[in-house]
C-alpha cells in the first residue's frame, strides 16, 4: 500500500476533525479507542484506506512507524492525492504513536478467578480445557483460564507471574503475537493457527499453535482470547529431520571415497517412508472420526480433531518433499515425458487453488496463450507451479493479487508466478534455494498461518534443472515476488531417471 508524503501542512490547513483526533489521540489509553480514531480518520474526505497492520520494508510504502522496530507494525494512510494526505498527516501520526503507548504499557497478570464465569457449569468447562486458554485485554492486564497453563507451563493461575504476558514469549515471535493482538481488536482475526514459543516456570521454551479470537464486543468477555496446543515434540521431530538432512547433504562430497556414506545417505528416506505409514494411518482415522457416521463430536472435540488433521498433514507433506528430495539429489526420481499443451497444465493448477485464493481474499489470475506443445513430465511441472503458488498464498495479504501467465520462446515456454505479497529482503536473496530456509520477514506475516518447512523452492529448482531448464526469482521486499520458470521444448539431460523418450545429450 502506498500512500503520498511531504512536508506536513501549516495547522490551518487541517480540517478541524482531523484536528479534533490529534487531541483525543493524546489522550487514548486504548486499542479499542485507536480503533475508533482510525474509524473516523478514515472517514474523512479524501482518505481511502487506513490500516494498523504487519510492515514490510522500509520508505514511504511501510507507513508510520508503531512501537519497536522488531514488531514491523506500521499505520498505513493512503489518500487521493498528497494535499489530503498531508492534511490528515498530523492526526495519523498522533494515532499511531497512541497505538504504540497502548502497546508498550505493561500487561500484567491477574488471578483466575477474577475473570472466570460465574456460572459453575462454565467455570468447569473452561478450566478443564485441553488447550490452553488466555484472555488478553490491555488496559485490563491477561488471565489464564485452563489448568493446561499450569500443567505445561508450570504457572499457578491463580498467583500468575507478575510479569507482562509479551516477556513471556520469545522475542523473536513478538511481531507474530502483537499482530494477531491488533488484528483481533480491528475484527481482522481468522482461524489461521500460528506458532508461538512461551517460557515456562522452569526458564524453557515450549512451542504452541494458536488461535486468536476478538471477543471485545462481547459483554460477557471483552478481550482478546487465544487458544494454544502444545506442539512442542512435533516442531523438535521436525527439527531434526531438518538437521539430519543438512548433515548429510554436507557429507555427500566424501561418500565416493567412503563405502560407509552411501549407507548413511539412506537414512532420510529410510526414515521418511518408516514415518509415512504410520502418520497416514492417523490421517485416515481422524478423517474417519470426523465422519458424521462416527457420532456427534463437541465443538472442543472436533477442534482437537482440525488440529490433529492439520499437523499429520503437515508432517506427511513434509515426508514427501524429504523423500523426493532425496530422490533428486540421488539421480533416481523418474520423469515421465510426454507432450502437453502448457494452457491447459496452468488452468489445472490454478484451478486446484481457486478457492483457497477465494478464501484468502485474493486475486488469482491467469493469462496463457496457445503456442507448440511442450515435452515434459506434466505432473512435476504442475508440482512446480503448484509450489510456487503456494507461497504467493501464503505471503500475500488479503486484497493482494496473484498472477500466473504462459508465453512460447524462442528457447521454448516462459512461465511466470508473480505477487503483490511480503516479498524477500534482498541481502537474504542469495538463500533462496538453500533447504528449510525461511525469511527473516516471514515470522511478521501473522496472517499467513503456518508457513512450509522451506523445501518447495529447492525441489521446484531441481525438477526445473532435470528437464533443461532454469528458474529464476525478482523480488522486493514490501512489493511483491516474481519467479519465472523456463523451459526448453524437450529436455536435454545425460543421465538417468527418465521413463518414456527423452532427448539425450547436446
Amino acid at each position: 500500500m502506498r500512500g503520498y508524503t511531504g512536508d506536513r501542512v501549516a495547522a490551518e490547513l487541517t480540517p478541524p476533525a482531523a484536528r479534533a483526533l490529534v487531541a483525543r489521540a493524546e489522550r487514548a489509553t486504548s486499542l479499542a479507542e485507536v480503533q475508533r480514531l482510525l474509524t473516523e480518520l478514515r472517514a474523512i474526505p479524501g482518505v481511502r484506506e487506513v490500516a494498523l497492520e504487519t510492515a514490510a520494508g522500509s520508505g514511504p510504502s511501510a507507513g508510520i512507524p508503531v512501537g519497536p522496530a522488531r514488531w514491523r507494525l506500521a499505520l498505513r494512510i493512503r489518500a487521493t492525492d498528497a494535499l489530503a494526505y498531508n492534511r490528515v498527516l498530523p492526526a495519523a501520526e498522533e494515532i499511531a504513536a497512541a497505538a504504540g503507548r497502548c502497546l508498550t504499557r505493561p500487561c500484567h497478570a491477574l488471578p483466575a478467578d477474577r475473570a472466570m464465569p460465574v456460572d459453575p457449569l462454565g467455570r468447569s468447562l473452561i478450566a478443564s480445557d485441553r488447550s490452553v486458554v488466555v484472555l488478553v485485554d490491555p488496559p485490563a492486564g491477561w488471565v489464564a483460564l485452563s489448568d493446561e497453563f499450569t500443567l505445561l507451563l508450570g504457572y499457578d493461575r491463580q498467583s500468575p507471574p507478575a510479569v507482562s504476558l509479551l516477556d513471556l514469549i520469545h522475542p523473536d515471535d513478538h511481531a507474530v503475537a502483537i499482530a494477531s493482538l491488533v488484528d483481533a481488536c480491528a475484527g481482522r482475526g481468522t482461524d489461521d493457527p500460528f506458532d508461538l514459543r512461551v517460557r515456562t516456570a522452569s526458564g524453557k521454551w515450549r512451542t504452541f499453535e494458536v488461535v486468536a479470537r476478538g471477543l471485545l464486543d462481547d459483554p460477557q468477555v471483552g478481550a482478546v482470547a487465544y487458544f494454544g496446543v502444545d506442539v512442542t515434540a512435533q516442531r523438535a521431530t521436525e527439527r531434526v529431520l531438518r538437521e539430519e538432512l543438512a548433515r548429510l547433504r554436507a557429507s555427500r562430497p566424501t561418500e565416493a571415497a567412503d563405502p560407509g556414506a552411501a549407507r548413511e545417505s539412506s537414512f532420510v528416506p529410510t526414515v521418511a517412508h518408516e514415518l509415512r505409514g504410520p502418520l497416514s494411518a492417523v490421517v485416515a482415522f481422524a478423517h474417519l472420526l470426523g465422519d458424521a457416521g462416527s457420532g456427534n463430536l463437541s465443538e472442543e472435540q472436533r477442534t482437537y480433531l482440525d488440529v490433529i488433521d492439520r499437523n499429520a498433514n503437515r508432517l506427511l507433506r513434509l515426508i514427501e518433499e524429504l523423500l523426493t528430495l532425496s530422490r533428486l539429489e540421488a539421480g533416481t526420481l523418474p520423469l515421465k515425458m510426454g507432450a502437453v499443451r502448457v494452457p491447459a497444465l496452468l488452468d489445472e493448477v490454478v484451478t486446484e487453488r481457486r478457492l483457497a485464493a477465494e478464501a484468502a481474499e485474493i486475486e488469482l489470475c491467469l493469462d496463457t496463450v496457445d503456442g507448440p506443445e511442450l515435452v515434459c513430465d506434466e505432473a512435476r511441472v504442475q508440482q512446480v507451479i503448484g509450489n510456487l503458488l503456494a507461497n504467493a498464498l501464503a505471503f500475500t495479504r488479503p486484497g493482494g493479487r496473484i498472477s500466473v501467465s504462459a508465453r512460447p520462446t524462442e528457447n521454448g515456454w516462459r512461465l511466470v508466478v508473480g505477487d503483490t505479497g511480503i516479498g524477500i529482503p534482498a541481502a537474504e536473496q542469495s538463500r533462496l534455494f538453500s533447504p528449510f530456509f525461511r525469511a527473516s520477514n516471514v515470522g511478521a506475516a501473522a496472517w499467513a498461518g503456518t508457513s512450509g518447512a522451506g523445501l518447495g523452492l529447492v525441489i521446484s529448482r531441481a525438477i526445473v534443472e532435470l528437464h533443461g531448464g532454469v528458474i529464476d526469482v525478482a523480488s522486493t521486499e514490501g512489493v511483491g515476488t516474481t519467479v519465472t520458470v523456463s523451459l526448453p521444448p524437450r529436455p536435454r539431460v545425460e543421465n538417468g531417471g527418465f521413463e518414456g523418450e527423452p532427448t539425450v545429450g547436446g
